[in-house]
């Protein structure tokens, strides 16, 4: 079976079972972290997919990951990954339940791209024209690109909105260039 099929199933039900027990927003949390942990740290994977380690080792490892004591039901969510032999997927369960648990609270993740930090003020402004026009919670997230020179890129869901001056620069370069050409 497909191993995002797998995935998306696993992610499912452990959004079921949280959903129906009141601690989702907990494995929420725990989620990102691990999924974060597992794209910085990627020798995480390696040991999670060797056969010469324990899944007592891993969960060791696992565990320690955390910085706070990890809940009960994660935990045990884990150790059922691992002894189900879905280690290689763990991560993209991980990402999955994000997803889903977004979906369900309907939070739209929104990345904003600036050429320098966005004042608080701002980004206030921006979440509540963003809620108003969606209708679900923004999650904003800042980067900062000097390479954009000024202006923003947004990205949600499949759209980006490019309000860069970079890009702004190689429009007018475009026109420029076309109407030397004819």
């Amino acid at each position: 079976m497909n191993r995002g099929i797998v995935a998306g199933r696993y992610a499912r039900a452990l959004l079921m079972h949280a959903d129906k027990y009141g601690y989702e927003t907990e494995i929420y949390r725990e989620a990102k972290w691990l999924a974060s942990c597992m794209t910085y740290y990627p020798q995480i994977k390696r040991i999670l997919s060797s056969p010469v380690v324990t899944i007592s080792k891993k969960m060791y490892m696992l565990e320690k990951l955390f910085v706070q004591p990890l809940s009960e039901e994660f935990r045990r969510f884990m150790r059922l990954v691992l002894e189900k032999k879905r280690e290689e997927s763990l991560q993209t369960i991980c990402f999955m339940y994000l997803e889903y648990y977004r979906e369900e609270k309907k939070i739209l993740q929104v990345e904003l791209v600036t050429a320098t930090p966005v004042i608080e003020e701002t980004k206030t402004t921006i979440i509540e024209k963003m809620e108003k026009l969606t209708h679900k919670h923004i999650l904003l997230i800042t980067t900062i690109d000097p390479e954009i020179l000024g202006g923003y890129v947004a990205y949600w869901d499949t759209y980006r909105w490019d309000a860069s001056v970079a890009s702004r620069m190689r429009q007018v370069e475009t026109k420029i260039r076309e109407t030397m050409i004819v």
